[in-house]
């Protein structure tokens, strides 16, 4: 099991850094969106919140189903992370949703679901000379 780094967990946890969610549809296409919704819960659960993801929602049911992953690129300034992952679960009621669907609504969105995924692999994407290394 990967462990998120603490600047990893950090930068993802970080409201200002932008994310982009890459998933597989069921035609073997990528599918890239910006999500503003997202974070780790911990070193070994990032979330993301489902406000206006039908398409990432249908190939994440996929991607859960056929145990493939998704890939969660994180960056901010020339700090920039892979994050593949895979599918744990998909909440739409109990505590954490509620918690979660409170932070949402005081940003005026609608959570429908969150998403939890597990990290597999981190990639530093970083413009240096150890982009593309993998460190977890």
């Amino acid at each position: 099991m990967v462990a998120l780094p603490q600047n990893v967990m950090a930068l993802l946890n970080d409201r200002a850094a932008s994310k982009i969610l890459g998933t597989r549809t069921a035609k073997n296409d990528v599918h890239i969106i910006n999500v503003g919704g997202a974070g780790a819960v911990d070193p070994e659960t990032i979330f993301i919140g489902e406000i206006f993801m039908k398409a990432s929602s249908e190939n994440l049911t996929l991607a859960k189903k056929e145990q493939t992953r998704a890939s969660l690129l994180v960056s901010r300034g020339p700090e920039s992370y892979e994050v593949r992952c895979s599918v744990k679960d998909h909440v739409t009621s109990g505590p954490m949703f509620d918690q979660m669907k409170t932070t949402f609504a005081q940003m005026k969105f609608d959570l429908k679901g969150l998403w939890l995924l597990k990290p597999e692999e981190i990639w530093n994407e970083s413009p240096t000379w150890d982009a593309g290394r993998k460190i977890a």
